[in-house]
């Protein structure tokens, strides 16, 4: 092995025991793509983006680190939540 070298393992990363997920559908009402990226925090989000914030502090996309989500102008989109 050699200095800062990665082993991945076998099979997927296991989730965070106790951690509260939810599902919430976000819909684009400006003119442009919007992006929401896996470590975002999601009361950060554009004011152009439509979902229900209250209760969302912690909260941020369930997904893997660096991936994002692309909601074209006028639709929506369902998206995993997970608080950490």
């Amino acid at each position: 092995m050699r200095p800062g070298e990665i082993l991945p393992g076998d099979g997927p990363v296991p989730r965070v025991a106790g951690s509260r997920q939810a599902t919430l559908t976000v819909r684009n009402t400006g003119r442009f793509p919007a992006y929401l990226s896996s470590h975002f925090p999601l009361t950060w989000a554009s004011a152009a983006l439509e979902f229900p914030r209250e209760g969302l502090d912690g909260a941020r996309l369930d997904l893997p680190a660096g991936a994002s989500v692309r909601i074209p102008p006028g639709e929506q989109a369902d998206v995993e939540v997970v608080w950490s």
